[in-house]
């Protein structure tokens, strides 16, 4: 008999019970509690009589006009031409991102650049204690800033540098997704147990052969399979950026939009739709391919060596065949404008490399100096802080009560009144909407995902006979069939209406404000994360259900689906949560208010300098929140 000492035991229970979750789980709920308090939420709509009964025939009128989708062949046509600009746009936009972010990720992965396996305590976080970590950190620090700035802020930016059109929106994805790729390929590398790939560097391999021959092969299926859903969002976002000159689908649904010609918005819509279900299948179909158990009933059967390299040269080919068709597509194949002629919309790319258009780009110098007000706290330029003084502007914020005083509230409402004076902290305040926005929206959207990841699954609506042992009636398969087909549409639909779509329909019953932007990141967030949740539980070898079936599927779900599948759901949550937080900036711009308003407001007068405060924030809020998941390990890393 094995004795296990109280320390011992005590260690084991730390690391299957890690302190980071529980003081992650309270910083959820002090995070949910905060974002009540710290924004204004106005739910009149639905506690108001008469505001309610505005709110429903505003959307009632908004719904009726997509009953009657426009039709005719001429714009049919167009619209066929739009999807197709739109798939150009996110393949070329994602192969981009994806050579980009594997570098990136190269200088980012802590055990591809660094090394260090034996190194402990702070020697594995001190960002100076060698050059490799010095390169290291610049370049986390690199990927940071791509993926906190949105592909709607890329976007933007980039109008003032080659103008509007598809390639826009291609290179605005590119730069967004490379950040977002660099991040979750290293934290893939980096959670590879170092044992695993001992082996190749006792052999005398160097850093990169060890990441060629060790690190990589192992996290390829991963790595694989977020790249195919990056490249779902990529062509769900290449829909909407066109919004702010990305051309395609975009570009039309907000044109129409601002003409109130809701019967070929709801057409355009139904072509995203379109696009985003045959997505959605073709990757369904490659997913099956990467099924981690052999011994899975949906896995795919062992092949020959000569079937495992056609697949793989199959595979390659059809990735370039999209790549050549979206470059040329791009150049010469779009003909978008009815009756037009085709467009060559890579001719910017040659000023690009010319650098005739680079003298655009002035704007971004002064992006790159933002106003920080200094002279309101007394600093930076002496002049106009004693203007500022003279005139009681300056930010006096000790006057009346001292910082030993925080226990009165009176001193918290004179210390805010201060505060007001200073444009820094009106930009920090304008962050708590995009922040109270995803707190709220991302745990609606998972208990909404986990809630309908039961009806969802494979595994406990077709085929819970591999592990019940039960025979099913034909009609009782025919129910449950529909239950989850209803289920996977439920979830298209949510994913596939981008959250700009879902936040028109919404501001037209409550409103602009937080409310609207909140259910519509709410909504789509479900979509994206049921897929995930039901593939995670999909995935799970079917004996261990076996092992604990006590009769009830819905039992089985409960005590032995979730628990297993609830690190995995959790990781998916918070990427999503970081997803979100560049969502709601987004939403900013379209009614919702905070750093995206703000923002755009200023850039489109010229005070780029103050837009550049704003976008300083955008990339504050994803460092600050990337380094806290770190820490409290709430991702897949465990380096």
């Amino acid at each position: 008999m094995t004795d296990i000492s109280p320390a011992s035991a005590l260690t084991h229970y730390s690391q299957k019970r890690p302190w980071g979750h529980f003081v992650a789980l309270l910083a959820i709920l002090l995070l949910v509690a905060a974002s009540f308090f710290a924004a204004d939420w106005d739910v009149t709509s639905l506690t108001e009589a008469q505001k309610r009964a505005q709110a429903l025939g505003r959307m009632t009128l908004w719904l009726g006009a997509f009953s009657s989708p426009e039709l005719s062949g001429e714009f049919l046509k167009h619209s066929w031409e739009l999807t197709l600009q739109t798939l150009s746009a996110a393949i070329l936009g994602t192969a981009i991102a994806v050579v980009l972010g594997f570098l990136l990720a190269i200088g980012s992965a802590r055990s591809v650049c660094v090394g260090e396996e034996n190194a402990v305590s702070w020697r594995r976080n001190f960002p100076l204690r060698s050059p490799s970590a010095v390169l290291c950190s610049a370049c986390r620090l690199l990927q940071d800033v791509l993926r906190a700035v949105p592909d709607f802020i890329w976007a933007i930016i980039l109008v003032a540098l080659i103008g509007l059109g598809p390639l826009t929106g291609a290179l605005a994805l590119a730069l967004n997704i490379t950040g977002i790729l660099a991040k979750v390929y290293s934290e893939l590398w980096d959670s590879i147990d170092e044992r695993e790939y001992e082996q190749v560097r006792v052999l005398g391999a160097g850093r990169l052969k060890t990441f060629l021959y060790g690190i990589r092969p192992l996290a390829a299926r991963s790595v694989l399979s977020f790249t195919l859903m990056r490249a779902e969002c990529a062509i769900r976002n290449a829909a909407v950026i066109g919004a702010v000159g990305g051309g395609g689908l975009g570009a039309e649904i907000w044109y129409q939009v601002r003409f109130g010609a809701w019967d070929k918005v709801s057409t355009l819509i139904l072509f995203t739709l379109f696009l985003t279900l045959t997505v959605d299948l073709v990757s369904n179909s490659i997913r099956r391919q990467l099924r981690n158990d052999p011994n899975h009933p949906q896995a795919v059967k062992s092949r020959s060596t000569f079937a495992t390299l056609s697949r793989a040269y199959v595979s390659a080919a059809v990735i370039l065949i999209a790549f050549t068709w979206s470059f040329w597509f791009m150049g010469w194949g779009n003909n978008a404008a009815p009756g037009g002629e085709s467009r060559n919309y890579l001719k910017p790319a040659a000023e690009l490399v010319s650098g005739d258009s680079w003298g655009n780009l002035r704007f971004f110098q002064r992006l790159l100096h933002p106003d920080l007000d200094l002279a309101v706290l007394g600093r930076g330029d002496t002049e106009a802080a004693a203007q500022f003084r003279a005139g009681g502007k300056a930010v006096s914020l000790f006057d009346n009560y001292g910082p030993l005083e925080f226990y009165r509230p009176a001193a918290w409402v004179a210390w805010e009144g201060e505060l007001q004076k200073w444009f820094v902290w009106r930009v920090i305040k304008s962050s708590t909407v995009p922040l109270a926005i995803a707190v709220v929206g991302t745990l609606l959207g998972m208990l909404g995902a986990i809630l309908l990841t039961y009806p969802h699954t494979l595994a406990f609506q077709l085929e819970p006979d591999q592990f019940t042992g039960e025979t099913s009636h034909p009609l009782i398969r025919l129910l449950r069939f529909i239950h989850m087909t209803a289920a996977r549409i439920v979830g298209l639909i949510a994913r596939g209406v981008p959250e700009v779509m879902w936040a028109f329909l919404f501001i037209a019953f409550f409103g602009p404000g937080l409310v609207a932007g909140t259910i519509a990141i709410s909504i789509h967030s479900m979509g994206v994360l049921v897929r995930v949740f039901s593939e995670t539980v999909d995935n799970i070898p079917y004996r261990r259900f076996e092992q604990s079936f006590m009769g009830s599927r819905m039992a089985c779900f409960g005590s032995v689906a979730a628990p297993i599948s609830w690190r995995d759901w959790m990781t998916y949550t918070f990427f999503q949560f970081e997803s979100n937080v560049r969502a709601a900036v987004v939403l900013g711009i379209v009614g919702v208010g905070g750093l995206g308003f703000f923002f755009t407001f200023n850039f489109e007068w010229f005070r780029f300098e103050k837009a550049g405060t704003y976008l300083l924030m955008m990339v504050a809020l994803t460092i600050t929140i990337d380094r806290i998941s770190r820490m409290l390990k709430l991702s897949r890393v465990r380096r």
